[in-house]
């Protein structure tokens, strides 16, 4: 029964030391996780230049050095990588950055291989920027919605750009970021493009933006049915309170006037009153 104790009390202390540990690197790796994900649009539309790939790296070893430490101290080792099983892949993707240094061979299958570790990249570092977002803003109302749109469509962009320079995207004048941010940005909004992915990972990305465009459009559009249905609630209750008032008024007006007609006469005759 000791031991079972001592264990119990082990892992509550395991627990409050990683909320600890959680608490302290909060702020910090919340700036990472947004620098980390704008370094990842850049990669994916004009590369990094070497001061940047170094910046990458840093924060990439930063990452490791933190989960290594929150997993150490997690008293559940299974369960803290389940809960947290794409920000593990995301920190090992940097590791295969050497399919990079075969581009050069023009391989087909090379190719398809990098753009799929790239829509993974992608996919994952939106994760990171995903939870430093809700790190970022605290309560999750229409503000981090609008934060978490901002960030899919600045990091869709890139991927769409990066997977769909073919021939015939520039052919339809999706020749720059700023014409797929545009393109993007249409496919969240529900309007749509003539244009239609040619590559898998392209059309994959697309699929992905359309569902989070579906989720966020019915939060959007309860979020303002409530936000008018709070109003008019507001002015009910505002008629509720005048009506009542009005009332209470006219009330003490009936009882002013039964108390002039009960009073006596005066003098001259007349009745009684002030």
């Amino acid at each position: 029964m000791s031991q079972r104790s001592e264990a119990e009390n082990l892992h509550r202390e395991r627990l409050e030391l990683l909320r600890h540990l959680d608490r302290l690197t909060d702020g910090p790796m919340t700036v990472l996780g947004f620098v980390w994900l704008g370094l990842l649009v850049l990669d994916l539309t004009r590369g990094l230049t070497p001061g940047l790939q170094l910046l990458s790296d840093v924060i990439w070893v930063l990452f490791v050095l933190d989960f290594l430490l929150s997993f150490t101290v997690a008293p559940d080792k299974r369960a803290y990588l389940r809960s947290n099983w794409l920000t593990l892949v995301s920190l090992l993707l940097p590791a295969l950055r050497v399919l990079r240094a075969i581009r050069a061979l023009r391989v087909l299958r090379l190719l398809r291989a990098t753009r799929s570790l790239n829509l993974v990249r992608l996919l994952t570092s939106l994760n990171r920027g995903f939870r430093a977002a809700g790190r970022a803003v605290r309560r999750r109302g229409v503000g981090y919605v609008a934060l978490l749109t901002l960030l899919v469509a600045l990091a869709g962009a890139a991927g769409m750009l990066a997977f769909e320079d073919v021939p015939a995207a520039r052919e339809s004048g999706l020749t720059g970021y700023v014409s797929w941010l545009w393109w993007t940005a249409m496919i969240l909004v529900t309007m749509g493009s003539d244009y239609f992915p040619k590559t898998a990972e392209g059309r994959a990305l697309t699929w992905l933006l359309a569902l989070y465009c579906f989720a966020v459009f019915g939060y959007i559009t309860a979020s303002v049915a409530s936000f008018f249905v709070g109003r008019d609630q507001d002015a009910d209750g505002d008629e509720e309170v005048t009506n009542a008032s009005l009332e209470r008024e006219l009330r003490a007006l009936r009882r002013e006037v039964a108390a002039l007609r009960e009073a006596p006469p005066n003098r001259n005759g007349e009745e009684g009153g002030s």
